[in-house]
């Protein structure tokens, strides 16, 4: 018999810590609601059209190298062929997936924000379908951001607050080391929290926020029901709202109906303990520095439940543009963000993950390209001369070579594995390379990869982490 569905809204006490060193859950309220089969597909408000003048166009637009440019702007060294140095990868055994209970935590830039690298991990693993992110970060709709949800909704209130930057964010910071704020009354968020049309939902959805000491009040909706307004207050601190329903929730709606809410992402919770998970948190843009500038105690009330087994930091790419470059600040950085890490999850087997190949972009107008007569070969040789005084093609990829020694050694000191895109790659100078794959598997901006580029690093990833597809009682 169907238990009558009611509105039941309290505030449960955080739980005691179990050790001086393991901070307190989240308190959680718990809500009651109407879940319902087949909802519509979710609608999302319509934002007003952005008006952009458009921009001049450029006479001498950058692009990428020719193997003729490539080859003539470094003289005394095939770039194309080049190997960097070999990183060490201290063998890391306890970093392999195993029977039972396993879950891995990443954290990363923009390379895995777009979650095709991992994709492809998840292929390699042989994982089940139905694995997917428990923690959704609060990244939802964030350009070159790709989330495990059917589709989500956010309306203009909402400001994005990565935690690498600092500040009140980085003070109250959310799983994914990102969130979301809104001060405005009508801001609002939905989500259909389905992978694909035919997924199941979930029958427990827990809202993850910043309880303020003023309370703050909000209008919930589920599977397109009528909206209920809830008041939350309680203790400053991290918090959730967990809904529940005797069906599984497809789709949650929020909206800020007064107050000022941090968002910090959803937590959702299956019927039974999956047996292997995995929660990526990519964010464009992020560096490292988002684990030193956290505060740490808050970021770890959100694992108190679930520890992970294996943690994994992709960064790098973004603290190589920095200019100029000071790779012992960075090496200061990149240490005291893996003892944090360390701190949070003290059990995790971890991998550091350093960027890849990266290259330049040269003008149209520097670009050698096959010339038809002897006069326009001369022309090119000239032009190209004169730019080559003033492009280095390898500037990055030695930047990304001192980034990936330092994580090595950093990881090896820590008691963590680390690995090396750019190894992956063959080393300094790849970019041009593979950016002439057929099909490319390095991007136009020869920072970013293609699918099939982020796909070959995953599978050279999982190939020299020794790991091997899950066994049939983590899959079933």
């Amino acid at each position: 018999m169907r238990r009558p569905l009611f509105l039941m809204l309290f505030a449960a006490a955080a739980l005691p810590s179990l050790s001086a060193a393991q901070p307190a859950s989240p308190a959680i309220r718990q809500l009651l609601v109407q879940a319902r089969p087949d909802p519509a597909p979710l609608e999302c408000e319509k934002a007003a059209p952005v008006t952009r003048r458009p921009a001049a166009p450029n006479p001498d637009p950058l692009e990428v190298p020719t193997l003729e440019t490539v080859l003539s702007m470094s003289p005394n060294a095939d770039v194309t062929m080049a190997s960097g140095p070999a990183v060490p990868r201290p063998p890391a055994p306890s970093t392999k997936p195993g029977p039972g209970p396993y879950r891995i935590g990443i954290w990363g830039d923009s390379h895995l924000a777009a979650n095709f690298f991992t994709e492809e991990l998840l292929r390699q693993l042989k994982a089940p379908a139905g694995v997917t992110n428990t923690l959704i970060p609060a990244t939802m709709n964030r350009p070159g951001v790709r989330l495990p949800l059917l589709r989500s909704c956010v309306s203009a209130q909402w400001k994005y607050e990565p935690n690498y930057v600092g500040g009140d964010s980085a003070a109250a910071p959310g799983p994914g080391l990102a969130n979301m704020l809104a001060e405005q009354p009508g801001a609002s968020l939905a989500w259909d929290l389905r992978k694909t049309a035919q997924s199941p939902g979930y029958e427990r959805v827990r809202i993850l926020y910043q309880q303020l000491d003023a309370p703050l009040v909000v209008g919930i909706s589920v599977d397109g029901g009528a909206e209920q307004e809830i008041t939350l207050s309680g203790a400053a601190g991290p918090a959730a709202l967990e809904l529940m329903a005797d069906l599984p929730i497809s789709q949650v709606r929020l909206r800020l109906l007064d107050g000022r809410l941090r968002f910090h992402g959803l937590e959702l919770l299956p019927q039974g303990p999956a047996p292997f998970g995995m929660d990526v948190f990519g964010y464009p843009g992020a560096t490292v520095a988002g684990w030193k500038a956290t505060d740490q105690d808050y970021l770890a009330s959100w694992f108190t439940r679930d520890q992970y087994q294996l943690v994994i930091l992709e960064f790098g790419t973004n603290e190589g543009n920095v200019k100029p470059f000071d790779l012992a600040a960075y090496r200061k950085t990149l240490a005291d963000s893996v003892a944090n890490m360390k701190a949070v999850f003290p059990s995790a087997a971890c991998v550091l993950v350093g960027p890849g190949d990266r290259g330049v972009l040269v003008p149209h107008s520097a670009n050698i390209r096959k010339a038809k007569t002897r006069k326009e070969r001369a022309a090119q040789a000239k032009a190209s001369k004169k730019r080559a005084a003033q492009i280095d093609l390898l500037q990055y990829s030695r930047i990304h070579a001192d980034i990936n020694r330092v994580q090595a050694e950093v990881a090896q000191a820590a008691g963590c594995s680390a690995w090396s895109m750019q190894d992956a790659m063959g080393g300094q100078g790849k970019a041009y390379e593979w950016a002439r794959q057929s099909p490319a598997l390095m991007a136009k901006d020869l920072i970013h990869f293609t699918v099939p580029g982020y796909q070959r690093l995953a599978q050279e990833f999982f190939k020299d982490m020794g790991w091997a597809p899950l066994p049939a009682a983590s899959t079933e």
